[in-house]
């Protein structure tokens, strides 16, 4: 029977891997433990080191969340874009890293792998390696950085991460945008991008995600901020509140300041009722339409209850059950539906199921975890993985 076991400092997790591989005993770190080894929980490791100002680096632990992160970072006027709406307020920093960065306001200021700039990883032999460092000259060459950071990858431990930071904006207006039909949606997003309106993030959530989650349907809800100079946002919105106007959209909701307009929504990212599958469909802006409509055929015909949400304006979407266990055969047939559409899968449910994934990526993934790990001491995979 695997034991949870929560070290106190950097030091007593490298014992705690040193004696570990010594024994050949696994440990399970953001995953759940097989009926043998060591579960970690990083959550005492929630030092915030340094908060750099002049250099706008922040160092921390991967204790850290994100909400306690951005409330201390506010008080010297700084943000960690990933860390900046209440959609990711309780994930700790080390499993966002770990699950993939995912960023909501990508759109506008890039993934939030490129605000990781160096780091210190406990190897699975207990030694402590470190990566990058505040100064750009530290980050150029060999990306180790973000090798050792790779999603899912295991190669090791990370016990402290550089953050790149920014200022905290002049203004920020967010906006709740309802809309008739997906098209239309779609087509407000497209028109968005055509003409130069950048929001810092822009979330649609379905009709049935709303049902679930026990919100009045607003019809297709869009949930979208502007940030920046005074000036600047001000216009972004307004240019924006036409495009609104022109696709029969109705603004609902109006808010100044920091993520007041989200906030209610926070649970979509963090849900304890619901099976919430993020970051796994990605494809193409154009090819949208045709797998939403895939979808929703798909549920129809199966008599599935689940929704869909997403960051519509770079192809990101996530899906949403009903209840808290998922359907295989539908995710299965779902995953079809997006090739189909010309998506990419982001591999995540195959790794949250032990599902052994194939190709040659993954084949070279797992020489390089052999190497770095030969006893599979981090992560042990599953029979059905190694298969």
């Amino acid at each position: 029977m695997s034991q949870s076991v929560s070290p106190q400092s950097v030091e007593e997790l490298q014992h705690l891997v040193r004696t570990a591989a010594a024994a050949g005993s696994p440990i399970y770190t953001y995953r759940s433990g097989q009926s043998e080894g060591v579960m970690l929980d990083l959550s005492n490791l929630n030092q915030i080191f340094e908060i750099d100002a002049a250099n706008l680096v922040a160092v921390v632990g991967p204790g850290v969340t994100l909400g306690i992160l951005a409330a201390r970072l506010a008080e010297q006027g700084l943000r960690f874009i990933p860390a900046d709406t209440p959609f990711y307020q309780d994930k700790t920093v080390g499993r966002l890293f770990y699950e993939g960065c995912s960023n909501l306001s990508s759109l506008k200021y890039g993934s939030a792998k490129h605000f990781l700039m160096g780091s210190e990883i406990v190897l699975p032999d207990g030694e402590l390696l470190t990566t990058g460092g505040k100064t750009v000259k530290n980050v150029t060459g060999y990306d180790f950085t973000r090798f050792f950071n790779a999603p899912y990858t295991d190669y090791g431990i990370t016990v402290k991460f550089l953050l790149k930071l920014l200022p905290l904006p002049e203004t920020r207006t967010g906006l709740a945008v309802a809309f008739n039909e997906v098209d239309e949606v779609l087509a407000f997003a497209r028109d968005l991008k055509e003409n130069g309106v950048v929001p810092a993030y822009l979330l649609w959530v379905d009709r049935n995600v709303q049902d679930f989650f026990q919100e009045p349907p607003q019809g297709q809800l869009v949930l979208l901020e502007f940030d920046g100079l005074q000036e600047e946002a001000g216009e972004q919105c307004q240019n924006a509140a036409v495009l609104i106007q022109k696709h029969g959209g109705t603004i609902r909701e109006r808010n100044e300041g920091r993520g007041q307009t989200a906030s209610r929504w926070s649970a979509l990212y963090r849900c304890a009722d619901k099976y919430v599958l993020t970051d796994e469909y990605k494809m193409a802006f154009t090819r949208q339409a045709e797998f939403i409509s895939l979808f929703y055929e798909l549920a129809g015909r199966r008599g599935v209850k689940a929704g869909l949400f997403g960051q519509v304006a770079e192809g990101k979407l996530n899906l949403v059950f009903a209840g808290v266990q998922p359907e295989h055969a539908f995710i299965e047939e779902l995953a079809a539906a997006l090739i189909r559409a010309g998506g990419v899968l982001a591999g995540k449910y195959d790794r949250l199921t032990g599902k052994c994934r194939s190709g040659p990526l993954a084949e070279l993934e797992q020489r390089a975890k052999a190497a770095f790990d030969p006893k599979r001491i981090l992560n042990r995979p599953t029979l059905q993985e190694v298969k």
